[in-house]
């Protein structure tokens, strides 16, 4: 997440409202109603129960796409002024995308809507940033809380 955040840095999570999965009776329960904008830093379970951070660039229901180095969000070129002059955000690579069996994780092309309970996930080091472009879109339950304060 460089430049943003740099090894070694602290963040705090708000995890209220987050996926919260528990066995009541025998029963998996999993609450969740995030309240996730748009350009929020997120915590989240990556594929190899990881924690991860990545900044939040598609919500559900939004058409992405990326060409030419550019994001556009519903035919709208998203402003990233956290993105270090001249930063080039390369297409996804489905061939880097990891196919587990039974992952919750969708692999995305390099257009396309987001379907419910997915978000787009991209890292602020574009050039070095393993994100949605490789593990594809975050189901809404592996995200565990948003950063709301970093140093």
């Amino acid at each position: 997440m460089y430049p943003t955040l740099e090894h070694g840095s602290i963040v705090f999570v708000w995890k209220g409202g987050f996926a919260i999965s528990a066995k009541f009776f025998g029963t998996e329960l999993l609450y969740t109603d995030p309240n996730i904008q748009k350009l929020d830093l997120v915590l989240f379970v990556s594929q190899e129960d990881e924690l991860v951070v990545k900044r939040v660039i598609g919500l559900p229901g939004e058409f992405y796409s990326i060409e030419s180095g550019r994001v556009l969000i519903d035919s709208k070129e998203l402003l990233e002024n956290y993105l270090p002059k001249g930063t080039y955000t390369s297409e996804p690579s489905t061939s880097v995308f990891l196919n587990r069996h039974h992952s919750p994780f969708l692999a995305m092309d390099k257009q396309g809507r987001i379907p419910p309970g997915y978000y787009l996930l991209l890292g602020d080091n574009r050039q070095y940033s393993t994100d949605s472009r490789s593990f594809g879109l975050v189901p809404v339950e592996k995200i565990k809380g948003k950063v709301v304060f970093y140093f």
